[in-house]
């Protein structure tokens, strides 16, 4: 093949890889540009294959074109070799006559360009051929060859009669005569114009195809036939963790030692063995990835794609791990595919094995057909067509309705249906799930234990549920973490580190120390209570427990559990055990208060026996008065002690609470100073109570008096009523029992109290203030009276935010109360009384004082021997008993005896425990210590009453 064929030749397959090429490309570009689906490997690689081939036809073929032999002048071709150069490699000739500068353009450079052909022409017009900026350029080049004989070869541009502009290699010799003299200049143009757009065009195509390879989804390398890199894109930089300039031209198995031995190796020589491209998956180990792989052999190597497939595994592996879970529930499942024709029928894609083991049909029977073969004669039309009108409006459905196994078997499924949505909200699949409930009592009982399997969950999702994944230290939690303890969601990888940041400082050790000891451990539970922080910056006791989960080492890998709020629990635990505590120290109180009335009782008498004996300006007289002057504010401490005790004698009446605190406004106002602020706020229709407005007075008082104290040197007090009915659940259910109260609360902005002190308020001698300032028993005496009230009494304080003290006092409906009141009158007496006293002490100045003023006396110890002189022969005018006495009967069950031999015979009750008398409001009594003239009264009071009636006989 001559060099004119062989020109036309690589021409012709240089335009048509390059028409290949450009087509694919194109498609690459614009499935790229307009975010269409990414390319397959295969066509990634026909793609590479395709560029290659031409880049390399461009660049052979201006190689070629560049080596083409230039026609010499002394080889001047014939006009038949001129013709079929010109139609084959667009070449045509020129001559210019030295000295005339005469051109002569032969027909094919005409037409090249664009021209008819014409006769000589004048080198000034043959230079307005070429295009201006290049004129000067060509006219050197010929003038050099004119001159001196140096031969030219250039690249320029031309322009046409259209106006066209076209690339042409001009080519110019020097012709001589045998004196060596230049006589003429001749040579050829050549059309280049395709090869030249193809020469620039070809950067700019390479800079393109390069950017492609580059924005390829799929990560991709080259290596030699000695596995030497060299080539890799972005995407396989980022999935090797490796830069292209450290691996271009190093050895894979070098670089890559891991994947030298095993599948990775084995498949790449086998690829290039056949000849034959090998698709695979594994996991490299290094990078703990799993990686799809597909490699291309070819003569210069191996071209690899791969991408990251790790989670697709495990979404595969959890889908496996979720169809062997359905397909072993007792349910049985079936997935359709959502029709969109008329028929709105459904083709079953999966079944379980229950499905199979319910109707007796296999998968092979099942799959393909709609559900509706399920259904026979006594199928229910209603229910079927409620079914249907669901799913047309992809709603959900639940139904029971009866099928009919593969052997004719009637039997009634539950069945639930609820549909898929795609993203535009139209379903594409329907999930039907359901069971056999044909035997009714199975049904009952299978009922029955899914109510109670889901009260127990829906008791267990009250809590904040968390699952703890150890490998990726990762921690999902359920919606309950935000509805409990306003917490918003976070990531998996932060939960555990937002977790251990909402522990209370001061447990956080204590509780991160303890889980991990017992996951390090071979527990399988775990529990904890412990403060844990809200969103809003409180804090709550919580329970924390869960269970851990190990594997066949004993390694733990995953712990699931729950947080439960036990604030309100601990909150009542805590309020149970500070009454409980109460309640023993009011035991121990009243207990300690009874035998100091008993001396006081002798010692108030005896002094005041000194101080009437001895005249007033006798030094021991003055003893004697300092002495009951003591001896009576002991007694007043025991009475602020059985007050705190529950057992001081109330007069309770029927009170309006605002009329009381209105009597009382201006001795508070002045109680408390001008300093403080006080606002008192009464609530309207306030309900009446039934409390002793003495206590009640006093209770106020000291609490307004608290509040300043707490406030000093001022601040502000506000004082409010109203009516609260208290529920079984509620704000109020942890502190009262559930009824109807009138609530008065006094609150100030004073300093507070810590917990500490407000668990300890309520005990006697228990106080914040200054020694000598304070006896501490001021809000014992008002607890103690509340709870005689049968009402409840509460303290909300914290440090820094003031004190809140609540009193709740129940409503009374009865308007109508008497209280007892005593008379007054005293004299002397000659009557006949029994004394009934186990204090030997106390009997004895009993006695002495009584045998004083005129009385006759007896005295036993306990009440078996007062039944013996009251069954003898001695009359008697008067019992004075004790209530509390060793023995098998107290005083009250003396009282009963002596009703059933002397139902006449009145009987006057004392006792330490002042509250013994507040269950009978018909019994005679004294409250020890009592005063000589106390007792006096008292005593003569019931025999006047006695003799009264008597008196009235007798007449």
């Amino acid at each position: 093949m001559n060099f004119h064929k062989r020109i036309a030749a690589v021409t012709i397959v240089s335009q048509i890889c390059a028409f290949a090429a450009i087509i694919v490309l194109a498609m690459m570009i614009m499935n790229n540009r307009f975010g269409r689906a990414s390319l397959s490997a295969g066509t990634v690689f026909i793609a590479v294959m395709l560029g290659s081939v031409l880049i390399y036809q461009i660049r052979a073929f201006v190689r070629r074109y560049d080596s083409a032999p230039i026609i010499q002048p002394a080889a001047r071709p014939s006009h038949a070799m001129q013709e079929l150069a010109g139609r084959t490699a667009k070449i045509g000739a020129w001559i210019v006559h030295l000295p005339s500068r005469k051109l002569e353009l032969s027909a094919e450079t005409w037409a090249i360009h664009d021209a008819h052909p014409r006769g000589l022409i004048t080198l000034e017009e043959g230079l307005r051929l070429f295009a201006p900026e290049w004129r000067e350029c060509i006219n050197d080049a010929f003038e050099s060859c004119a001159r001196d004989g140096k031969p030219y070869d250039i690249e320029v541009e031309i322009t046409t009669q259209d106006g066209l502009r076209k690339w042409v290699r001009a080519m110019g010799a020097a012709l001589r005569d045998e004196k060596g003299r230049i006589i003429r200049v001749q040579g050829a143009v050549q059309d280049i114009d395709e090869r030249k757009q193809l020469t620039l065009a070809a950067p700019e195509l390479e800079l393109k195809f390069a950017e492609q390879l580059e924005s390829i989804s799929d990560a991709f390398f080259n290596v030699d036939c000695d596995f030497r890199f060299t080539y890799l894109n972005r995407e396989a930089e980022r999935l090797l963790e490796r830069r292209r300039e450290t691996l271009l031209g190093k050895v894979l198995w070098d670089e890559f030692p891991e994947a030298a031995d095993g599948i990775i190796r084995e498949e790449y020589q086998k690829a290039i063995t056949i000849q034959k491209k090998r698709v695979f998956e594994v996991f490299y180990a290094p990078l703990e990835t799993w990686f799809s792989i597909t490699a291309y052999p070819s003569v210069a190597g191996l071209t690899v794609f791969f991408r990251d497939v790790t989670e697709r595994r495990a979404f595969e592996q959890q889908l496996k791990l979720l169809e062997l879970a359905v397909s072993k529930i007792k349910d049985f499942v079936i997935i359709t595919e959502a029709s969109s024709g008329p028929s709105q029928h459904q083709t079953i894609l999966y079944v379980n094995d229950a499905f199979v083991e319910i109707t007796g049909y296999s998968r092979e029977e099942a799959i393909g057909r709609s559900p509706s073969f399920l259904q026979g004669d006594k199928t229910q039309t209603s229910i079927v067509e409620r079914i249907d009108v669901a799913l047309r409006q992809a709603k959900p459905v639940r139904a029971e309705l009866i099928n009919y196994a593969k052997d004719g078997r009637e039997y009634w499924v539950d069945m639930c249906i609820a549909p898929i949505l795609d993203a535009q909200g139209k379903p594409t699949h329907f999930v039907a799930t359901g069971r056999d409930i044909s035997e009714r009592r199975r049904a009952e009982e299978a009922l029955a234990e899914s109510e109670e399997r889901f009260r127990i969950i829906a008791m267990v999702t009250t809590d904040a549920v968390w699952d703890w994944d150890m490998a990726s230290n990762t921690v999902r939690w359920n919606d309950n973490i935000s509805s409990l303890f306003g917490h918003e969601s976070v990531p998996p990888e932060q939960a555990f580190a937002q977790w251990e940041a909402n522990v209370h400082p001061d447990d956080r050790a204590e509780v991160v120390a303890d889980i991990r000891a017992a996951i390090g451990g071979s527990d399988e539970c775990w529990h904890m209570e412990y403060r844990f922080q809200r969103g809003d910056g409180s804090f709550a006791h919580v329970l924390d427990q869960g269970h851990i989960i190990r594997n066949g080492s004993g390694a733990a890998t995953r712990m699931v559990g729950g947080i439960r709020d036990i604030t309100e629990t601990r909150a009542i635990e805590a309020k149970r055990m500070q009454t409980q505590r109460l309640e023993a120290i009011g035991q121990l109180t009243g207990g300690v208060a009874h035998d100091f009335n008993n001396l006081l009782t002798v010692i108030i008498g005896t002094a005041e026996t000194l101080t009437d004996e001895l005249p007033r300006d006798d030094r021991l007289w003055k003893t004697a008065e300092l002495n009951r002057k003591a001896s009576e504010h002991g007694a007043a401490l025991t009475r602020q002690l059985l007050t705190f005790a529950g057992r001081q004698p109330l007069e309770p009446k029927i009170l309006d609470l605002n009329d009381l605190i209105a009597g009382i406004e201006e001795l508070l106002l002045r109680a408390v100073g001008e300093a403080i602020d006080m606002t008192i706020l009464p609530g309207e229709k306030l309900w009446s109570v039934k409390a002793d407005a003495a206590q009640l007075e006093s209770s106020i008082l000291n609490l307004c008096l608290n509040a300043k104290d707490a406030m000093f040197p001022g601040g502000r007090l506000t004082m409010r009523t109203e009516n609260i009915e208290v529920e079984r659940t509620g704000r109020h259910r942890h502190l009262v029992s559930p009824g109807r109260y009138v609530l008065l609360s006094i609150a100030d902005n004073g300093a507070g109290m810590d917990a500490e002190a407000r668990v300890q308020a309520f005990e006697p001698f228990f106080t914040t203030k200054e020694f000598g300032k304070g006896s501490g028993l001021g809000l014992s005496m008002v607890y103690g009276f509340v709870k005689q009230s049968g009402g409840h009494v509460e303290i909300d304080s914290q440090p820094g935010a003031g004190t809140t003290v609540s009193i709740y006092l129940p409503r009374v409906g009865d308007p109508e109360f008497r209280a007892e009141l005593l008379a007054a009158g005293v004299s002397r007496g000659c009557e006949r009384v029994l004394i009934v006293e186990d204090d030997q002490r106390v009997r004895d100045f009993t006695e002495q004082f009584l045998k004083t003023h005129g009385y006759h006396i007896d005295c036993v110890g306990n009440a078996d021997e007062a039944i013996k002189i009251l069954s003898s022969e001695k009359s008697f005018d008067l019992v004075f008993t004790d209530i509390v006495m060793p023995g098998a009967m107290n005083g009250r069950q003396l009282e009963e005896q002596i009703r059933r031999l002397y139902p006449d015979l009145p009987v006057l009750f004392t006792s330490g425990f002042a509250d013994m008398a507040a269950h009978q409001s018909d019994m005679h009594f004294i409250g020890k210590p009592y005063t000589r003239r106390q007792l006096a009264e008292k005593i003569r009071k019931i025999l006047d009453a006695r003799r009264a009636p008597r008196d009235r006989r007798d007449h």
